[in-house]
């Protein structure tokens, strides 16, 4: 059972760093460019990401 644990711990990982990097990458956006449309792209998309992170963590009864 512990095993099955790290796998979902690893996963969730993954996800935050991916929910991380779309916040970055939305910050380097609105530093450099300052496009409205990329903007609320960005954080549209950094937001889903951290959703998803948040709701594989909830699903599995995870801690933060």
């Amino acid at each position: 059972m512990g095993e099955m644990l790290s796998t979902q711990k690893s996963e969730a990982r993954k996800l935050g760093w991916q929910a991380v990097g779309g916040w970055a990458l939305t910050g380097l956006l609105v530093w450099k460019h300052w496009s409205v449309v990329l903007i609320v792209v960005g954080v549209a998309l950094a937001a889903w990401l951290t959703r998803r992170w948040f709701a594989y963590r909830a699903q599995w009864g995870m801690r933060f």
